[in-house]
């Protein structure tokens, strides 16, 4: 019987001898059976096996069954994994005669273990030092392992990541801290809590969750069940991947709103070519009937109430330009509080509508300091809309303080106060950086107060965000003197003495009839002998033979425009080319006011009053 078992036996007496082996035993050593009978283990398997096997033989003669466990060598060179069972038999006097030996192979599976607890090493290596946060729970709720990116994304002590830490500890430990969810209540008994708790986090299933935490970090959550009823959970930090995502939106909403901008400056163009044509019109006869009324006081007030409204239009359009203007800076001498009506303007509807009362100190005496008019404009409608949007979350009062002051350097201190809900002091310091908003998704691009440090900066002056005493949040601007430059410079230079002589004559073209008549009243009112020109193309044929001391021509006509007939001019009648003024009501385009620097000759805006006609006419005779 022993001789067809698949077990290896074999039975050696109380010297050690082997008395017996079975087939399978002499194939696993590798030598005939009856090259085994007979002979020691020393002689069988060497002598350094039979040191090893020794002490395990005389504890089976002793009368105990020995286990062991252990790799071995055989004669024929092979290394084995074995387990040796050494089974005492006794004799028939009842002592120990000798003993069993059964041998098991479990090289194969001792080698699976092996490799599977290499493995096992190497991926709780990889798992416990990567940046990611992984958390494995047996079925029973107990740690199986808790890695070092897990500990530290939220804080956790070291202690509990050992193996065996039962999940309830966790939960313990976030409540001790503080960290609720929305749903519960703090005033709960707390083990009820952490027992809903863990038998939430146990029934889910495989789920990819999203956590805000409180320090603003988000954390993308992914649960996945285990064979056997574990659960494997991993974290990762998508703060940064969500902020950039948040700000790809962003700049894809400011790009459609430049887009959008520019779609709307080229509309603008029109409408102000538009609206300054009949504007002008209303300006240029209200002053003159203002110089007719005489004595009227009646006659007087009503055009003076015709010309002022007029006038508030033609600003409106001029700050719209203004804004959508795209053009180096300019420096001219500006007082600020020129700079907040234009603003008011604009937005001053949207503040009394939102019932924000608005209170000014803009003493009269302030200087004027030489800055970009219209990029200033810009900046003050930014912060006015950015209060008013604030103060939405107000309940009334809602108020908005705007103030000014002057410099020991002669420039000027601005400051724009609400007292709506404040900047949070973290945020303060990033306020001004692109594409940062504290506003909802959707209702800020966080690029105006970054355009608005922009210009500051530009202009050598500085903006800060402090906390309005009393709540609330003011911007504060200082603006330096500045130096004007461009045609600002000439501006603010010395202005040229008048020229005593008369304008002879002059020749206005406009396609537009009423504007070219109104200002040959003008002219005519001062003593000149006036023509008029429907376009370019009735102009060139009265100039091809003619002298005339002044031209003042239209920009944009049908045809041969205003800067064609200066082209056609320079080529043919250099001298007259001098003697022209350009009139437009349109300078949007960047590319227009290039070629009108280029030209070198005086640009008279509409809507424009007689004084600005006469002033800018004489100028160019005292240049002639």
């Amino acid at each position: 019987m022993l001789d067809r078992t698949f077990a290896r036996i074999a039975f050696l007496d109380r010297a050690r001898i082997h008395r017996y082996v079975n087939p399978e035993y002499a194939s696993f050593v590798g030598v005939p059976a009856e090259a085994i009978v007979g002979r020691s283990v020393a002689e069988v398997l060497g002598e350094e096996a039979a040191a090893r096997l020794e002490p395990l033989g005389a504890r089976a003669l002793a009368g105990e069954t020995v286990r062991w466990l252990g790799w071995m060598a055989y004669p024929d060179g092979r290394r084995r994994y074995v387990e040796r069972v050494y089974h005492p038999v006794p004799g028939s006097d009842g002592s120990v005669c000798g003993y069993f030996a059964i041998v098991r192979d479990l090289t194969d599976l001792k080698q699976r273990e092996e490799e599977l607890a290499r493995r096992t090493a190497q991926l709780e290596a990889i798992l416990g030092h990567i940046a990611e946060g992984v958390n494995i729970v047996d079925a029973d709720g107990r740690v199986v392992l808790a890695n070092e990116g897990f500990l530290r994304m939220y804080g956790y002590p070291a202690e509990l990541g050992a193996p065996g830490t039962p999940l309830a500890d966790f939960v313990r430990h976030r409540l001790a801290q503080g960290t609720y969810y929305a749903h519960e209540d703090p005033a709960e008994d707390r083990e009820a809590l952490v027992a809903r708790r863990v038998a939430a986090l146990m029934s889910v299933g495989n789920e990819t969750v999203e956590e805000q935490r409180p320090d603003g970090r988000i954390f993308e959550v992914r649960r996945r069940r285990l064979p056997d009823g574990g659960l494997l959970s991993t974290y990762t930090d998508v703060t940064a991947v969500r902020e950039a995502e948040r700000e790809v939106r962003t700049q894809r909403e400011a790009m459609r709103q430049a887009e959008r901008l520019s779609a709307l400056g080229s509309l603008l163009a029109g409408v102000a070519h538009e609206l300054n044509n009949p504007l002008s019109i209303v300006v240029a006869h209200a002053t003159l009937l203002e110089d007719m009324a005489g004595a009227d006081p009646t006659l007087v007030t009503r055009t003076r109430k015709i010309r002022g409204a007029a006038e508030r239009c033609a600003r409106i359009v001029q700050t719209f330009l203004g804004l959508a203007r795209r053009r180096p800076p300019e420096r001219r001498p500006v007082r600020i509080a020129d700079v907040v009506e234009a603003a008011f303007d604009l937005v001053g509807y949207a503040l009394r509508s939102a019932g924000v009362a608005v209170t000014r100190d803009l003493p009269a005496d302030l200087p004027a300091i030489a800055a970009d008019g219209d990029q200033l404009v810009q900046v003050m409608i930014n912060l006015l809309t950015n209060a008013q949007q604030a103060l939405q979350a107000r309940e009334h009062p809602r108020r908005l303080a705007i103030a000014a002051r002057a410099t020991d350097a002669g420039g000027i201190v601005l400051s724009v106060a609400d007292n709506g809900p404040g900047v949070a002091a973290e945020a303060r310091a990033r306020v001004f950086d692109p594409f940062f908003t504290t506003k909802p998704e959707g209702m800020g691009t966080g690029v105006g107060l970054s355009l608005c440090r922009g210009i500051v900066t530009a202009h050598g002056g500085s903006i800060t965000l402090e906390e309005t005493p009393g709540g609330g949040a003011t911007v504060r601007i200082v603006l330096p003197p500045g130096r004007p430059t461009g045609e600002g410079a000439a501006e603010a230079a010395e202005p040229q003495s008048l020229v005593t002589r008369r304008l002879r004559t002059a020749l206005v073209v406009d396609d537009e009839p009423e504007v070219g008549a109104v200002l040959a009243e003008i002219l005519r009112a001062d003593g000149m002998a006036v023509e008029t020109a429907a376009d370019g193309a009735v102009a060139q044929a009265l100039l091809a033979d003619r002298e005339v001391d002044l031209i003042l021509t239209d920009l944009r006509m049908p045809g041969v425009d205003g800067m064609a007939l200066h082209r056609w001019l320079a080529e043919t009648r250099p001298a007259l080319a001098r003697r022209v003024v350009f009139v437009t009501g349109d300078r949007i385009s960047t590319a227009l006011d290039l070629a009108l620097r280029e030209t070198g000759r005086p640009v008279l805006a509409k809507p424009f009053a007689p004084a600005d006609v006469r002033r800018l006419v004489r100028a160019v005779i005292g240049a002639a």
